[in-house]
């Protein structure tokens, strides 16, 4: 079962966005060491082959292999929610287009805004809440805040290098982070 719904998960996934005619392989039932030893259930995945140029140009892929990797996790997901007869939310995509600038004249808060990304493929990753991480000079990051909408506005201080990024939420977990921007207002004279 795990390895039907993986292969069909990564190849209609691929189908979709990649490439309609993505060939997929037959299941064999092989006793392999990789797939015998392992006290979990195991399933050995061949997607590309090293000696074919256009797979290979997917495979270095930075995006494909990102994709491919979220194909994974979500048929993994979905074979847990299968066997235990349950529903299931993926988590949701990193937030986009994240910007920001200052909010008053006084320059005493910053204006963050991003864009969630929809998955079109997974329509349970809609994100329901951000994450906006703070870090201030060479310091670390702060637990975060906790906002509902797309945007939100942070005081700062002069003289301080903020650092932002920010993680979509869900019932299914906390995104990958955004890039990270950062702020200085110059000290007041």
């Amino acid at each position: 079962d795990l390895t039907d719904m993986m292969q069909t998960q990564v190849v209609e996934d691929i189908r979709r966005v990649y490439r309609p005619n993505w060939t997929r392989r037959k299941m064999t039932d092989a006793s392999y060491y990789e797939a015998r030893v392992p006290e979990v259930p195991p399933m050995l995945l061949e997607l590309l082959s090293h000696q074919n140029y256009t797979d290979m140009k997917y495979g270095l892929d930075p995006n494909f292999r990102f994709f491919v990797s979220r194909s994974i996790y979500k048929s993994l997901l979905k074979f847990i929610a299968y066997q235990y007869k349950t529903d299931y939310v993926v988590q949701p995509l990193p937030v986009t287009n994240f910007s920001t600038e200052f909010y008053d004249k006084k320059k005493t808060s910053v204006f963050l805004s991003w864009e969630p990304q929809e998955d079109s493929l997974e329509t349970t990753a809609t994100p329901s809440k951000y994450v906006v991480y703070t870090s201030r000079n060479d310091g670390g990051w702060d637990n975060g805040t906790l906002v509902d909408a797309p945007h939100c506005v942070m005081p700062i201080d002069s003289g301080v290098i903020y650092n932002f990024k920010v993680t979509a939420l869900n019932d299914g977990g906390e995104s990958f982070p955004s890039e990270v921007l950062s702020v200085c207002k110059g000290k007041s004279s």
